[in-house]
Order: structure tokens, then C-alpha cells, then sequence
């Protein structure tokens, strides 16, 4: 069977778990198991945690996998931040050991404790040099803040020397605080908040100056669509040290977690099929694998256009040579 590589794949490591469930945002709602944080939820499937079952699932599709597995929202963001140093070193081992033992199956991006700078700054370097894991995940907001606020620079500084991608996955701006989102935030909220991070990171020069490459879930969220709109608030409004357009489409992926033939058609026209990479979300409930590949076959009829998304990009990006 064909390899195909997912950026795009969560698991939660067993420190991780351990802490949410010590700390009551692990609860039970109506018979099912829920991370809650803020007026935000999401569900805790088997998947999710038992890496066997993980494995189950993911034999069960029409290709052979290999599956870079991050951790999602809330991370340890939530957490005190002595306690989260802790927790972020135990999972980025617990997650490493998983890579190691499945070295055809899986990668890993680390996590980092994202309230203590410093630290993340250690556990970055500690997370690739020590650990071998591939990259970095980071949500798009930290308390207050979003991930694309100036005091986060130094940690997009230190990834960019260790030369290794990170995913910015949404769930943490604080939406929900003036939003009743409920269900809805996945569908309308989570596609802004990567929008708005991307953007803003463009438009600061954090991408030009650390030449720093970032992945985007989600399809990309709204920049596809916004491209245009986001250059004139550089060129007519003066925000900003860079057009955005450019830093966009050269240092930014973009994932297939999209539903439509025409989505995925305008995405790899606007931003270019050498930064499509094939995601899936797994294993949430709004992930369709088979749908995903489909749609990536039917808008993509030439071998090798099928063969950038679903392997040759994200190989390239996360310099896979083994596979």
C-alpha cells in the first residue's frame, strides 16, 4: 500500500491525562468523557489515549500511515506553571517512546510549557537534540495572550535555530470569554484564531526574520480566502513591517482537513501545491479520512501532484529520510 504521511494526528500522553483528570477538567458529560476548560469542551476517545488503539483504527484505512501525533487543546497551558514544566518534560518523553517504538508509524511534535519562557526555550532544545521528536505544537493562546504576542518571539526564535516546524493549532484564545460558542467554536472560532495568529506573525516579520516554517490546520482557516485583504492592511494601512502575501505562501503549510471538492481546489491554487500536506485530525469527530483522500484524488489526477500532498511536502518539511 501507498505510505502517506499525516501531520495532522493527536494523542495524549499519559502525564498529560493524568494531569487534566488531577486538576477536574477531565469530566463525564452525558455518558461521555470531556476535557472542559473555559466555556470550551472536547471529547476524550480511546483513541486518544491507548496508542494500541490508535493503531487499530488507523490500520483500518486504504494506506499505509505514518501519523505525526501532537497533543491538542487545552495542552498544559491550564496547568500551574511549576506543575506544567513537569507534565510538558513527562509527556515529551512518554511521546518520544511511543516514536521510538513505532519508528515506520509514527512522529512526534513536542509540547512546551509556553507560561514560563525560559523553560520553553529548554524543553525546545531538549525535545529535538535529546528526544528526536520532529517539531513543536503550540496553541494559539496563553492565557490572556495569543501565541502571537511579542513576549512569545523568543520561543519562535529558539525553534527556528533548531530548524524544525511547528504546528499552531487552535482552542485557547480566549474566545469563549465573550463568545457563547458552545459546540460552535470548532467551526467558526478555532479557524479564526489560526488566521489571526498567522497573519499577525507575517505582518510582525516573526516568518521573514527567523525565516520560521509553520503549519496551519484546517485548510488554513480563512487566509486563503482573505490573502488579498490581509496585503492591503500593509500597503494602504501601513500595519505591519511585511506584505503578508509573500511570507504566507512561502513559509506557512497547510493542511487537507478540508470538505470540499472547491476547497481544496482553491486552496492548492491560491497557496500553491507544494504547501498542501495531507491531515486528518484523528481521531476526532470530525475527521474523515476517507473523504480527505478522495478529494485529494479527484482535484489531483497526475501521480506526482497526488504523491506533494499525501507524502513528498511534509517528507521534505520534517526532513524524513528514513522513510
Amino acid at each position: 500500500m501507498q505510505l502517506v504521511i499525516d501531520v495532522h494526528s493527536h494523542f495524549y500522553p499519559k502525564s498529560y491525562v493524568e494531569a487534566l483528570n488531577r486538576r477536574g477538567f477531565l469530566r463525564n458529560v452525558d455518558s461521555r468523557l470531556m476535557i472542559s476548560w473555559g466555556k470550551r469542551s472536547s471529547p476524550v476517545t480511546t483513541a486518544l489515549t491507548d496508542i494500541n488503539q490508535k493503531i487499530e483504527n488507523l490500520k483500518k484505512l486504504p494506506y499505509s500511515f505514518y501519523s505525526i501525533l501532537s497533543m491538542s487543546a487545552p495542552w498544559t497551558y491550564i496547568l500551574p506553571k511549576e506543575e506544567e514544566v513537569k507534565v510538558v518534560k513527562e509527556s515529551n518523553d512518554q511521546l518520544a517512546e511511543i516514536v521510538r517504538k513505532y519508528p515506520d508509524n509514527f512522529g512526534g511534535l513536542a509540547t512546551l510549557p509556553l507560561n514560563d519562557i525560559e523553560a520553553s526555550i529548554n524543553e525546545a532544545e531538549r525535545a529535538i537534540r535529546d528526544l528526536g521528536l520532529h517539531g513543536f505544537v503550540v496553541g494559539t493562546g496563553v492565557g490572556d495572550k495569543t501565541i502571537a504576542d511579542p513576549e512569545f518571539k523568543p520561543v519562535f526564535k529558539k525553534i527556528s535555530e533548531l530548524s524544525v516546524p511547528v504546528f499552531i493549532h487552535p482552542g485557547t484564545m480566549p474566545l469563549d470569554r465573550v463568545l457563547n460558542e458552545g459546540a460552535f467554536a470548532i467551526f467558526t472560532s478555532f479557524v479564526f484564531e489560526t488566521t489571526y495568529v498567522a497573519t499577525k506573525l507575517s505582518l510582525d516579520g516573526v516568518l521573514k526574520e527567523y525565516g520560521l516554517k509553520i503549519i496551519i490546520p484546517h485548510g488554513g482557516g480563512f487566509i486563503p480566502y482573505q490573502l488579498a485583504r490581509f496585503d492591503m492592511a500593509h500597503e494602504v494601512y501601513k500595519l505591519g513591517v511585511t506584505n503578508p502575501s509573500g511570507d504566507l505562501k512561502k513559509n506557512v503549510y497547510y493542511d487537507t482537513v478540508v470538505y470540499s471538492r472547491e476547497t481544496l481546489e482553491f486552496l492548492e491554487k491560491i497557496m500553491g501545491i507544494d504547501k498542501v500536506v495531507y491531515g486528518t485530525d484523528h481521531p476526532f469527530p470530525v475527521s474523515f479520512p476517507d473523504l480527505f483522500l478522495k478529494l485529494i484524488q479527484e482535484v489531483n489526477p497526475k501521480d506526482e501532484d497526488r504523491e506533494k500532498i499525501l507524502t513528498k511536502n511534509a517528507k521534505e518539511l520534517f526532513k524524513l529520510k528514513n522513510l
